[in-house]
Protein backbone atom coordinates (compact mmCIF):
# COMPACT_ATOMS: atom_id res chain seq x y z
CA UNK A 1 0.00 0.00 0.00
CA UNK A 2 1.58 3.12 -1.48
CA UNK A 3 1.11 5.94 0.69
CA UNK A 4 0.14 9.52 -0.67
CA UNK A 5 2.78 12.53 0.16
CA UNK A 6 0.49 15.56 1.74
CA UNK A 7 1.88 19.11 -0.29
CA UNK A 8 0.82 21.74 1.33
CA UNK A 9 0.36 25.17 -0.67
CA UNK A 10 0.02 28.85 0.24
CA UNK A 11 -4.28 29.91 0.06
CA UNK A 12 -4.78 32.57 2.90
CA UNK A 13 -8.09 32.21 2.48
CA UNK A 14 -10.64 30.89 5.16
CA UNK A 15 -8.01 27.90 5.35
CA UNK A 16 -3.92 28.72 5.37
CA UNK A 17 -3.19 25.84 2.92
CA UNK A 18 -4.45 23.60 0.27
CA UNK A 19 -3.40 20.16 -0.05
CA UNK A 20 -2.00 18.43 -2.77
CA UNK A 21 -0.99 14.53 -3.29
CA UNK A 22 2.21 13.27 -4.58
CA UNK A 23 1.51 9.81 -5.20
CA UNK A 24 4.39 7.02 -6.09
CA UNK A 25 3.39 3.91 -7.92
CA UNK A 26 3.59 2.66 -11.76
CA UNK A 27 2.37 6.67 -12.45
CA UNK A 28 3.77 9.05 -10.74
CA UNK A 29 0.79 11.12 -9.70
CA UNK A 30 -0.46 14.70 -8.21
CA UNK A 31 -3.88 14.93 -7.12
CA UNK A 32 -4.78 18.69 -7.33
CA UNK A 33 -2.54 21.28 -7.72
CA UNK A 34 -3.17 24.40 -5.82
CA UNK A 35 -3.92 28.39 -6.46
CA UNK A 36 -1.28 29.44 -9.30
CA UNK A 37 1.46 31.68 -8.24
CA UNK A 38 5.08 31.54 -9.18
CA UNK A 39 5.22 30.76 -4.62
CA UNK A 40 3.51 27.65 -5.26
CA UNK A 41 4.79 26.59 -8.36
CA UNK A 42 8.20 26.79 -6.23
CA UNK A 43 6.95 25.46 -3.35
CA UNK A 44 5.86 22.19 -5.43
CA UNK A 45 8.91 21.67 -7.38
CA UNK A 46 10.66 21.86 -4.35
CA UNK A 47 8.77 19.56 -2.36
CA UNK A 48 8.63 17.56 -5.64
CA UNK A 49 12.16 17.09 -5.38
CA UNK A 50 12.80 16.37 -1.80
CA UNK A 51 10.42 13.10 -2.11
CA UNK A 52 13.22 12.10 -4.92
CA UNK A 53 11.57 13.17 -8.16
CA UNK A 54 11.64 16.00 -11.07
CA UNK A 55 8.06 17.81 -11.71
CA UNK A 56 8.52 16.71 -15.52
CA UNK A 57 8.62 13.42 -13.94
CA UNK A 58 5.01 13.41 -13.43
CA UNK A 59 2.56 11.42 -15.51
CA UNK A 60 -0.82 12.17 -14.46
CA UNK A 61 -2.65 14.82 -12.87
CA UNK A 62 -5.57 14.31 -11.37
CA UNK A 63 -8.37 17.23 -10.23
CA UNK A 64 -11.17 16.66 -7.80
CA UNK A 65 -13.73 19.83 -8.20
CA UNK A 66 -13.00 22.65 -10.72
CA UNK A 67 -12.30 25.66 -7.47
CA UNK A 68 -9.28 27.52 -8.34
CA UNK A 69 -7.50 26.57 -5.29
CA UNK A 70 -7.54 22.83 -6.44
CA UNK A 71 -6.59 23.66 -10.54
CA UNK A 72 -4.83 26.99 -10.53
CA UNK A 73 -1.58 25.47 -11.84
CA UNK A 74 -2.86 23.02 -14.36
CA UNK A 75 -1.24 25.23 -17.22
CA UNK A 76 2.29 25.47 -15.65
CA UNK A 77 1.78 21.80 -15.09
CA UNK A 78 1.12 21.31 -19.13
CA UNK A 79 3.98 23.24 -20.28
CA UNK A 80 6.71 21.44 -17.82
CA UNK A 81 5.67 18.04 -17.96
CA UNK A 82 4.32 15.22 -20.16
CA UNK A 83 1.29 14.62 -17.82
CA UNK A 84 -1.84 13.39 -18.50
CA UNK A 85 -5.03 15.66 -16.73
CA UNK A 86 -7.68 13.94 -15.92
CA UNK A 87 -10.74 15.52 -14.11
CA UNK A 88 -14.64 14.95 -13.65
CA UNK A 89 -16.45 15.20 -17.24
CA UNK A 90 -18.94 17.83 -15.26
CA UNK A 91 -16.11 20.54 -15.64
CA UNK A 92 -15.09 19.96 -19.10
CA UNK A 93 -16.68 22.70 -20.22
CA UNK A 94 -14.86 25.11 -17.69
CA UNK A 95 -11.47 24.25 -19.64
CA UNK A 96 -12.75 24.32 -23.24
CA UNK A 97 -14.78 27.33 -23.25
CA UNK A 98 -14.52 28.56 -19.96
CA UNK A 99 -16.22 32.72 -21.09
CA UNK A 100 -19.46 31.03 -21.78
CA UNK A 101 -19.67 28.52 -18.80
CA UNK A 102 -18.71 32.04 -16.41
CA UNK A 103 -20.91 34.46 -18.06
CA UNK A 104 -24.56 32.29 -16.19
CA UNK A 105 -22.48 31.59 -13.29
CA UNK A 106 -22.27 35.18 -12.37
CA UNK A 107 -25.62 36.13 -13.60
CA UNK A 108 -26.61 34.07 -11.31
CA UNK A 109 -24.77 34.71 -8.31
CA UNK A 110 -25.89 38.36 -8.84
CA UNK A 111 -29.23 37.87 -8.60
CA UNK A 112 -29.65 35.78 -5.77
CA UNK A 113 -27.13 38.29 -4.01
CA UNK A 114 -29.31 40.97 -5.03
CA UNK A 115 -32.63 38.70 -2.91
CA UNK A 116 -30.54 38.29 0.12
CA UNK A 117 -30.98 41.64 1.86
CA UNK A 118 -27.17 42.96 1.66
CA UNK A 119 -26.51 47.03 2.41
CA UNK A 120 -25.80 48.85 -0.99
CA UNK A 121 -22.15 49.59 -0.11
CA UNK A 122 -21.88 45.31 0.90
CA UNK A 123 -23.14 44.61 -3.19
CA UNK A 124 -21.00 46.46 -4.68
CA UNK A 125 -18.30 44.35 -2.28
CA UNK A 126 -19.90 41.05 -3.50
CA UNK A 127 -19.29 42.48 -7.63
CA UNK A 128 -15.98 42.84 -6.97
CA UNK A 129 -15.62 39.24 -5.15
CA UNK A 130 -17.82 38.00 -8.11
CA UNK A 131 -14.94 39.66 -10.46
CA UNK A 132 -12.55 37.19 -8.91
CA UNK A 133 -14.51 34.09 -9.12
CA UNK A 134 -14.27 31.58 -11.61
CA UNK A 135 -11.17 32.66 -13.35
CA UNK A 136 -10.15 30.00 -15.13
CA UNK A 137 -6.48 29.38 -16.15
CA UNK A 138 -5.83 29.38 -20.08
CA UNK A 139 -5.71 25.83 -21.40
CA UNK A 140 -4.28 26.59 -24.89
CA UNK A 141 -4.74 22.76 -25.89
CA UNK A 142 -6.91 20.01 -24.36
CA UNK A 143 -5.27 16.79 -25.97
CA UNK A 144 -4.00 15.83 -22.85
CA UNK A 145 -7.05 16.10 -21.06
CA UNK A 146 -8.82 12.50 -20.10
CA UNK A 147 -12.24 12.76 -18.60
CA UNK A 148 -14.00 10.21 -15.69
CA UNK A 149 -17.06 10.19 -14.09
CA UNK A 150 -19.02 8.34 -11.26
CA UNK A 151 -18.46 4.92 -10.95
CA UNK A 152 -15.13 5.00 -13.25
CA UNK A 153 -11.65 4.10 -11.42
CA UNK A 154 -8.53 5.69 -11.42
CA UNK A 155 -5.32 3.92 -10.90
CA UNK A 156 -2.77 5.38 -8.79
CA UNK A 157 -0.56 4.29 -6.20
CA UNK A 158 -0.80 1.05 -7.38
CA UNK A 159 -4.01 0.23 -6.76
CA UNK A 160 -7.46 1.05 -7.95
CA UNK A 161 -9.39 3.93 -6.60
CA UNK A 162 -13.46 4.13 -7.18
CA UNK A 163 -15.12 7.48 -8.37
CA UNK A 164 -17.47 8.96 -6.26
CA UNK A 165 -19.67 12.07 -7.38
CA UNK A 166 -20.68 13.62 -3.82
CA UNK A 167 -22.28 16.88 -4.51
CA UNK A 168 -22.67 19.51 -0.86
CA UNK A 169 -19.39 21.87 -1.12
CA UNK A 170 -20.25 21.60 -4.30
CA UNK A 171 -21.89 19.93 -7.44
CA UNK A 172 -18.96 18.66 -9.03
CA UNK A 173 -17.27 17.88 -5.75
CA UNK A 174 -15.58 14.13 -6.57
CA UNK A 175 -13.30 12.01 -4.13
CA UNK A 176 -11.91 8.11 -4.46
CA UNK A 177 -12.16 5.46 -2.50
CA UNK A 178 -10.20 2.60 -1.83
CA UNK A 179 -12.83 0.32 -0.77
CA UNK A 180 -10.79 -2.23 0.44
CA UNK A 181 -8.01 -0.98 1.92
CA UNK A 182 -11.09 1.58 3.66
CA UNK A 183 -9.12 4.75 2.06
CA UNK A 184 -10.57 8.09 0.62
CA UNK A 185 -9.14 10.51 -1.12
CA UNK A 186 -11.82 13.10 0.27
CA UNK A 187 -10.56 16.66 -0.87
CA UNK A 188 -12.98 19.26 0.40
CA UNK A 189 -16.21 16.90 1.19
CA UNK A 190 -14.99 15.88 4.63
CA UNK A 191 -12.87 18.00 5.98
CA UNK A 192 -11.38 18.96 9.87
CA UNK A 193 -13.89 21.36 10.04
CA UNK A 194 -17.44 21.43 8.16
CA UNK A 195 -17.18 21.95 4.30
CA UNK A 196 -18.59 24.90 3.36
CA UNK A 197 -21.79 24.24 0.95
CA UNK A 198 -21.36 26.58 -1.86
CA UNK A 199 -24.60 27.59 -3.37
CA UNK A 200 -24.58 27.36 -7.11
CA UNK A 201 -27.69 27.38 -9.98
CA UNK A 202 -29.42 23.76 -10.05
CA UNK A 203 -28.41 22.23 -13.43
CA UNK A 204 -32.08 20.79 -13.14
CA UNK A 205 -34.16 23.73 -12.19
CA UNK A 206 -32.50 26.46 -13.66
CA UNK A 207 -32.67 30.06 -12.04
CA UNK A 208 -33.16 28.62 -8.70
CA UNK A 209 -30.06 27.18 -6.07
CA UNK A 210 -29.14 23.90 -5.62
CA UNK A 211 -29.75 22.92 -2.00
CA UNK A 212 -26.19 23.05 -1.09
CA UNK A 213 -26.38 22.00 2.52
CA UNK A 214 -28.92 19.09 2.12
CA UNK A 215 -26.43 18.09 -0.49
CA UNK A 216 -23.53 17.68 1.78
CA UNK A 217 -25.88 15.67 4.11
CA UNK A 218 -26.71 13.19 1.60
CA UNK A 219 -23.09 12.68 0.59
CA UNK A 220 -21.97 12.55 4.31
CA UNK A 221 -24.78 9.47 4.99
CA UNK A 222 -22.90 8.14 1.50
CA UNK A 223 -20.28 7.84 2.75
CA UNK A 224 -20.79 6.71 6.21
CA UNK A 225 -21.71 3.12 5.13
CA UNK A 226 -17.83 2.16 3.61
CA UNK A 227 -16.64 2.74 7.42
CA UNK A 228 -13.57 4.63 6.07
CA UNK A 229 -10.21 4.68 8.16
CA UNK A 230 -8.10 6.76 6.32
CA UNK A 231 -8.56 9.98 5.07
CA UNK A 232 -6.63 12.41 2.83
CA UNK A 233 -8.26 15.76 2.87
CA UNK A 234 -8.07 18.95 0.51
CA UNK A 235 -7.04 20.48 3.57
CA UNK A 236 -5.58 20.60 7.10
CA UNK A 237 -3.69 17.56 8.04
CA UNK A 238 -4.91 13.85 7.03
CA UNK A 239 -6.54 11.98 9.87
CA UNK A 240 -8.49 8.32 10.75
CA UNK A 241 -11.73 7.20 11.01
CA UNK A 242 -14.29 9.28 8.66
CA UNK A 243 -17.14 8.27 10.91
CA UNK A 244 -16.40 10.57 13.72
CA UNK A 245 -15.67 13.50 11.98
CA UNK A 246 -18.23 13.23 10.05
CA UNK A 247 -20.70 13.03 13.25
CA UNK A 248 -18.30 15.78 14.45
CA UNK A 249 -19.44 17.81 11.61
CA UNK A 250 -23.01 16.88 11.59
CA UNK A 251 -23.81 18.24 15.23
CA UNK A 252 -21.78 20.95 14.61
CA UNK A 253 -24.23 21.51 11.85
CA UNK A 254 -27.62 20.85 13.96
CA UNK A 255 -25.82 23.22 16.84
CA UNK A 256 -25.85 25.89 14.29
CA UNK A 257 -28.89 25.65 12.45
CA UNK A 258 -30.84 25.80 15.87
CA UNK A 259 -28.99 28.97 15.96
CA UNK A 260 -30.16 30.52 12.95
CA UNK A 261 -33.73 29.33 14.45
CA UNK A 262 -33.04 31.32 16.91
CA UNK A 263 -31.90 34.16 14.95
CA UNK A 264 -35.32 34.24 13.13
CA UNK A 265 -37.42 33.84 16.37
CA UNK A 266 -35.58 36.84 17.74
CA UNK A 267 -37.08 38.58 14.09
CA UNK A 268 -34.47 38.84 12.05
CA UNK A 269 -35.78 38.22 8.32
CA UNK A 270 -32.94 38.68 5.97
CA UNK A 271 -30.35 36.15 5.42
CA UNK A 272 -28.18 38.60 5.64
CA UNK A 273 -29.43 40.18 8.78
CA UNK A 274 -29.17 36.15 10.11
CA UNK A 275 -25.65 35.95 8.90
CA UNK A 276 -23.95 39.01 10.90
CA UNK A 277 -25.86 37.48 14.04
CA UNK A 278 -24.26 34.21 13.09
CA UNK A 279 -20.89 35.10 11.74
CA UNK A 280 -19.77 38.52 12.93
CA UNK A 281 -16.30 37.89 12.60
CA UNK A 282 -16.29 37.07 9.00
CA UNK A 283 -14.02 39.45 7.81
CA UNK A 284 -13.91 38.58 3.79
CA UNK A 285 -16.01 40.41 1.92
CA UNK A 286 -18.68 40.19 1.14
CA UNK A 287 -18.76 37.11 3.84
CA UNK A 288 -19.79 34.08 1.34
CA UNK A 289 -18.48 31.66 3.76
CA UNK A 290 -21.11 32.26 6.64
CA UNK A 291 -23.93 33.32 3.76
CA UNK A 292 -23.80 30.10 2.38
CA UNK A 293 -24.17 27.96 5.82
CA UNK A 294 -26.68 30.26 6.29
CA UNK A 295 -28.66 29.37 3.53
CA UNK A 296 -28.08 25.80 4.21
CA UNK A 297 -29.89 26.20 7.26
CA UNK A 298 -32.68 27.93 6.34
CA UNK A 299 -33.39 25.56 3.62
CA UNK A 300 -33.29 23.05 6.60
CA UNK A 301 -35.45 24.97 8.46
CA UNK A 302 -38.02 25.09 5.47
CA UNK A 303 -37.58 21.83 4.63
CA UNK A 304 -38.89 20.76 8.35
CA UNK A 305 -41.22 23.22 8.78
CA UNK A 306 -39.87 25.39 11.28
CA UNK A 307 -39.58 28.19 9.22
CA UNK A 308 -41.23 29.78 5.82
CA UNK A 309 -39.66 31.80 2.75
CA UNK A 310 -41.38 34.55 1.70
CA UNK A 311 -40.36 36.32 -1.82
CA UNK A 312 -41.17 39.70 -2.28
CA UNK A 313 -42.13 41.54 -5.25
CA UNK A 314 -38.84 42.69 -5.63
CA UNK A 315 -37.24 39.31 -5.07
CA UNK A 316 -35.90 39.78 -2.04
CA UNK A 317 -36.28 36.86 0.64
CA UNK A 318 -37.39 37.04 4.01
CA UNK A 319 -37.94 34.07 6.55
CA UNK A 320 -40.50 33.86 9.13
CA UNK A 321 -41.72 31.46 12.00
CA UNK A 322 -44.24 28.81 10.82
Amino acid sequence: MLEPIRIELSLDIMFPSVNCYLIPGEQLTLIDCGVGSQKNWETLQNAVEENGYKISDLEQVIITHEHRDHIGMIPRLLENTKAVIRAPKMIEGWFKHPDEMRKPYIQFLEKLLNSLGFPDDKLKQCGTFLDFLRRFPTIKEMDRFEFFEEGDFLRFGNTDWEVLNTPGHCPTQHVFLQKEEKRLVSSDMILPIAPMPIVTEDPNNLGEPVRALRQLLDSFERLRVFEIEKVYPGHGPEFSGANPMIDKQLARIKMRKNECFEAVQSGLKTPYAINRKMYPYQTVPPDFSGMYMVLGYLDLLVEEGSVVKIVDTNGHLNFELS
